[in-house]
């Protein structure tokens, strides 16, 4: 459990990247290195949840609390990647209960922890 902890902090941390940014989908230009979306730790609320609620038909097909855990850890890492990382888990609850409550609530459930700062 505490290797899996320290992939969801990864995750939640981002990991390095391209030096050279491109564009956002919205033709926004990259702020210090980052796509706009993830200047100063933001992005979007909307994505993250498109995101997520797709990744539900996925962790309902395995067969684990914690296997899903791990499976979501490692496919966030990819997202925030590519679309700015969170502040942290707080923040990616705050996002989410505002956002996407619904969702959010189904995610935390199949990975069997009661909110993001916990993942």
């Amino acid at each position: 459990m505490i290797a899996l902890s320290a992939t969801v902090a990864l995750a939640l941390a981002g990991c390095g990247g391209s030096d050279a940014p491109a564009e956002t989908a919205d033709g926004a230009a990259p702020v210090n290195g980052k796509p706009a979306a993830a200047a100063g730790g933001s992005y979007a609320a909307k994505d993250v949840c498109a995101y997520l609620k797709g990744e539900i038909p996925a962790l309902n097909k395995i067969g684990s609390p914690v296997g899903r855990h791990a499976n979501l850890a490692g496919n966030l890492a990819t997202f925030f990647e590519s679309h700015g990382k969170p502040e942290s888990g707080a923040a990616l609850d705050a996002a989410t209960k505002a956002e996407c409550p619904a969702v959010r609530t189904e995610v935390l459930t199949l990975i069997d922890v009661d909110g993001f700062n916990a993942f």
